[in-house]
């Protein structure tokens, strides 16, 4: 493959470039607020696991070891 580009190729590539800015530019930023929406799926769902009694017998025994 040749290594060499020609200023036609180089417009083309520019012209794309900034189309592509210029879209990312206008599309309104939406904030995400990861640790309130964390927040409130664990919550849900220790409220959902509440419901349900589980007798020890059914856990399983753990031995830590270092």
């Amino acid at each position: 493959m040749n290594g060499k580009i020609t200023r036609r190729q180089l417009a083309g590539v520019a012209a794309g470039s900034a189309v592509v800015s210029l879209a990312i530019a206008q599309t309104p930023a939406t904030p995400q607020d990861f640790d309130r929406s964390a927040r409130e799926s664990h919550l849900e769902n220790t409220q959902e696991l509440k419901k349900f009694e589980i007798p020890m017998s059914l856990e399983p025994a753990f031995q830590f070891k270092a």
